[in-house]
């Protein structure tokens, strides 16, 4: 459908705008932000976010900073939990008070381009280790033109979406692991069901990839399937992935963690994990 396609075309963003949504066609544009994550060194105490307008309205962009890590719920799903300025825990690793974004508000003309620089101020006798804060890009301006069943109704919709890319400060000597505390893996007539369990060690966040992998009795590998994985503190995630058609038997699951990433972002090395558990597919 024709809305599908302009939902799409938003990105990682989140669209919010009105009911007249339903109607259709649609056709908006968003800004784009990169990098996706941010690092901020130490050493130079800043970095550059540069968003682009890839449509050809001018977009009113603001940014705001929030404390905030992945977290799982008791179903397994991931989210972004994000804490108000004023709740952040005491003793959290937060770095939302002492950086600073700047502008934090523009307006990105169509097809423009837009640098924000991010300043970093810790605390003097700040403990080694990395500190985190989020970075919310929220821009509005975007007309969406609507055409109802009457060829008549036109109306304007404006269109609001925010992306949210971590940013983190590395100070020092850094550490980081991760202890496995849950692996089972289950299967479906078409699907393989995973739960695994990650605790992280160490004073910086454990970036690495999850690779699960189906072999069968003579060990070749029958099924694979990869995701990025970010432990900031834990994670007790379920997986569900397609088995496509795999013929019925005993198979071995394979979890193999690591820190290679193929996304550019600078991982800190730490030691793999494999586990194997046996697997019947009815």
């Amino acid at each position: 459908m024709a809305h599908g396609a302009a939902l799409r075309r938003i990105g990682t963003g989140v669209a919010l705008a009105v009911a007249a949504l339903t109607l259709l066609p649609l056709v908006s544009a968003a800004i784009l932000v990169s990098p996706h994550a941010v690092f901020i060194d130490a050493r130079t105490r800043s970095a550059v976010v540069n968003l682009v307008n890839t449509g050809t309205e001018a977009e009113e962009v603001t940014i705001d900073l929030r404390y905030g890590y992945p977290v799982t719920d008791s179903a397994g799903q991931i989210s972004v939990r994000l804490f108000p300025l004023d709740s952040i825990p005491e003793g959290e690793p937060a770095a939302t008070t002492w950086i600073r974004a700047f502008p934090a508000r523009v307006i990105v003309r169509g097809g423009d381009r837009q640098v924000v620089r991010l300043l970093a101020q810790p605390p003097p006798g700040l403990p080694d280790g990395e500190y985190w804060t989020r970075m919310i890009v929220t821009s509005r301006g975007a007309q969406l033109q609507v055409a109802g069943g009457d060829s008549s109704v036109r109306a304007g919709v404006s269109l609001i979406v925010s992306t949210v890319i971590s940013v983190t400060y590395r100070t020092g000597t850094l550490r980081t692991a991760v202890q496995l505390t849950d692996f089972r893996v289950e299967a479906t007539r078409d699907s393989l069901i995973a739960w695994v369990g990650l605790q992280r060690e160490g004073n910086a966040a454990y970036l690495g990839t999850t690779w699960i992998r189906v072999r069968d009795a003579a060990g070749r590998v029958v099924r694979e399937w990869d995701t990025p994985t970010a432990v900031y503190f834990s994670l007790h995630r379920r997986f569900v992935f397609p088995l496509e058609a795999l013929p019925p038997g005993r198979y071995t699951a394979e979890l193999d963690l690591t820190t290679r990433r193929d996304d550019g972002v600078p991982a800190l090395a730490a030691e793999p994990i494999q586990r194997t558990v046996g697997v019947d597919v009815p």
